[in-house]
C-alpha cells in the first residue's frame, strides 16, 4: 500500500501539461505520468488476483477466516472485496490488454481508468480491516494517507 500511495502522490503532483517549448521535457512528464499510472494499475490488480501464489485480498481473507482469533477482521468484508473486484475490472482489462500482455486486439474497447483514486481508497479500507486497524503510510515526514485519502477507512 505504501508503494501504491507513493505512486499516486507522485502521479497527482506531475504536470502533464506542456510547461515550456521544451518538447523533450514535455514528453518526459507525459511518460512519467504514464509509468506511474501503469504502476498503480499493476499494484491494484495484484490485490484482486485469485491466484493462491499471490498475496491478494482474497487470499488474506481466506486465511484470516480460518483463524478463530482473527475472524472479527473479516466480518462484513466479503461484499467490500466483491465491490473492489467489480470496481477494478476495467483496470484488469487495461493490465491484460497492454501492460502485462500484448493483446492482438486494439485498445478501443477499454474505458479510461478513471477509477484509480476510488480503487485506492477502497483498497485502503480493505487493508485496514484485514490489518485490524487504521494503517499509517509515511515517507520522509509526508503522510500519504492524510494528504490523499484521509476519509477512506471506516
Amino acid at each position: 500500500m505504501l508503494d501504491l500511495l507513493y505512486s499516486h502522490y507522485l502521479l497527482t503532483s506531475v504536470s502533464v501539461e506542456p510547461e515550456s517549448e521544451d518538447a523533450l521535457g514535455n514528453m518526459r512528464r507525459i511518460k512519467m505520468a504514464q509509468l506511474l499510472t501503469t504502476d498503480i494499475i499493476l499494484r491494484l490488480c495484484k490485490f484482486r488476483d485469485d491466484d493462491s501464489r499471490s498475496l491478494s485480498f482474497d487470499q488474506v481473507y481466506k486465511a484470516l477466516r480460518k483463524r478463530e482469533a482473527k475472524k472479527e477482521r473479516v466480518d462484513g468484508l466479503e461484499p467490500i472485496i466483491k465491490k473492489y473486484r467489480s470496481l477494478t475490472r476495467n483496470l484488469e482489462n487495461h493490465r491484460d490488454a497492454y501492460i502485462a500482455h500484448l493483446s492482438k486486439r486494439d485498445r478501443s474497447h477499454l474505458r479510461p481508468p478513471v477509477e484509480l483514486a476510488d480503487a485506492i481508497g477502497l483498497a485502503l479500507t480493505i487493508t485496514d480491516k484485514l490489518g485490524g486497524g487504521k494503517n499509517s503510510y509515511k515517507v520522509l515526514g509526508l503522510d500519504l494517507r492524510q494528504d490523499q485519502f484521509d476519509d477512506s477507512a471506516g
